[in-house]
C-alpha cells in the first residue's frame, strides 16, 4: 500500500482550497480555517486509506446536505466548574467542537492545574493527535478520546458493538518535536482493508474477522458483492485489553457525556452524535518547567540508546515518523492521491469553487 499513485501540492495551496470548498459548503470563516488545518495536517503525515486527509471532504459534503453538520453551531456549556466542563456542539463540524473542547481545557488546566472538557452531540472530530497536539502547544499534555461507529466486536464475539474508539495523547517538548500518540483501539480500519482491496494488496491476518469471525489475510473476505461495503469486524489492539480500553472510552464519551454510544452512534448520516473527552494537564503544576523538560531528554535518550533488533537501525519516538512525513510534505509537497484529486475535481466543479489541483 506504499506504491499509490499521488499528486504533490503546497500545504498553501490545499488549506486555502478546503477553505474556499467549506465556505461553499455553508460554513463559517472560523469553522473553515480550523477544519481546513485540521484536514490538511492529516493530509500532511499521509496515511492512506484512513480517510483523515483531502479525502474528509467527501463525507462532510454530504452530511452538509444531510443537515448533519450545522454551520454555526452554538458551543453551549452546559455544565461547568474551574476544571471540568460538559459542552453541546449542537451539530457542528467535529474539528471545531474537538478544537474548542480542548482551549477551553488548557485554560482550566492554567488556573487549577488540569482541565477536562465532555462534549455531546458532536461529529467525527478527525485525528485525536490534532487535539492532543493543541494542548502540547499551550506547553500542556493533552490526552483525547472520541467514540464512533461500531466496528469492534467484543473479545470473543463476532458482532460488532464497540468503535475503534481513537485516542491521543500529546507531551510537549522544548528540544524538539512533541511526544505524539494518535491511535485508533483496533489493529485497523474499514478504510484501511478497502485501501488494500482496491490496491489489490494482501492485509495480515491480525487485523479483521470475517463476518462469520474467520481470520483471513484477502481483503475481498471482507468486502460485499458491491465492492465497497465493508462486513466484519476490526480486531482490538492487545486483543482482550483493546476490547476494554474501546469498552472503557465509550462509557466515557457516549455514556458519560450524553451522546450516542454502542450500536447506535455514527450509525445516521444525518445524525453521528458522538461524543469526545478532552483533558489538558499542566505540567508546571508539578515540577519547575526546565526540570520536567531536563527529566523527558533524558527518558528520551535512554529510549533513543535501545539497543535495536536489526544493527543500524534507528528507534522512533511516537508521532516521529508522522512528523518526518509532515517536514518532508512541507518541502516537497503534501501528497494526495489521483483518484481523491479526481473526485475533488468534480466535486469543486458542481458547487462553482475553483479547484487548483
Amino acid at each position: 500500500m506504499v506504491d499509490v499513485p499521488v499528486n504533490l501540492y503546497p500545504r498553501d495551496t490545499l488549506y486555502q482550497f478546503a477553505v474556499d470548498y467549506l465556505r461553499a459548503l455553508g460554513a463559517t470563516e472560523e469553522e473553515a480555517a480550523i477544519t481546513a488545518d485540521g484536514i490538511v495536517t492529516a493530509a500532511s503525515r499521509w496515511h492512506p486509506g484512513k480517510g483523515q486527509g483531502m479525502e474528509k471532504l467527501f463525507r462532510l459534503t454530504i452530511q452538509f446536505g444531510n443537515g448533519g453538520i450545522q454551520p454555526g453551531a452554538e458551543f453551549e456549556i452546559l455544565k461547568e466548574t474551574p476544571a471540568v466542563a460538559l459542552v453541546d456542539a449542537h451539530k457542528a463540524l467535529g474539528y471545531v467542537a474537538g478544537a474548542k473542547a480542548m482551549n477551553l481545557a488548557v485554560e482550566k488546566a492554567r488556573t487549577v492545574g488540569m482541565g477536562s472538557v465532555l462534549v455531546r452531540h458532536s461529529n467525527h472530530f478527525g485525528q485525536a493527535g490534532y487535539h492532543a497536539e493543541i494542548a502540547a502547544k499551550a506547553g500542556m499534555i493533552g490526552f483525547v478520546m472520541t467514540n464512533a461507529l461500531a466496528e469492534i466486536a467484543p473479545w470473543g464475539a463476532k458482532t460488532a458493538v464497540l468503535a475503534t474508539n481513537p485516542w491521543g495523547i500529546a507531551i510537549p517538548r522544548d528540544a524538539g518535536f512533541p511526544f505524539l500518540l494518535d491511535m485508533a483501539l483496533s489493529m485497523s480500519g474499514q478504510g484501511m482493508v478497502k485501501w488494500a482491496y482496491r490496491e489489490g494488496e494482501s492485509i495480515p491476518d491480525n487485523w479483521v474477522l470475517t463476518e462469520d469471525g474467520r481470520r483471513s489475510t484477502d481483503p475481498a473476505d471482507f468486502i460485499a458483492e458491491d465492492g465497497e461495503t465493508f462486513v466484519g469486524t476490526q480486531l482490538p489492539i492487545g486483543e482482550f485489553k483493546g476490547y476494554g480500553l474501546a469498552l472503557f472510552t465509550d462509557v466515557i464519551t457516549g455514556v458519560l457525556s450524553g451522546s450516542l454510544f454502542g450500536l447506535t452512534v455514527f450509525t445516521d448520516m444525518a445524525n453521528h452524535d458522538v461524543g469526545h473527552f478532552m483533558m489538558a494537564l499542566n505540567p508546571d503544576t508539578f515540577m519547575l518547567r526546565d526540570e520536567f523538560q531536563a527529566r523527558l531528554e533524558l527518558l528520551i535518550s535512554e529510549v533513543k540508546s535501545a539497543a535495536p533488533i536489526e544493527p543500524g537501525d534507528e528507534i522512533y519516538l511516537p508521532g516521529e515518523l508522522e512528523y518526518l512525513r509532515e517536514q518532508a510534505a512541507m518541502e516537497e509537497g503534501v501528497p494526495v492521491d489521483c483518484k481523491t484529486v479526481e473526485r475533488l475535481r468534480e466535486m469543486s466543479k458542481e458547487r462553482g469553487v475553483t479547484c487548483p489541483l
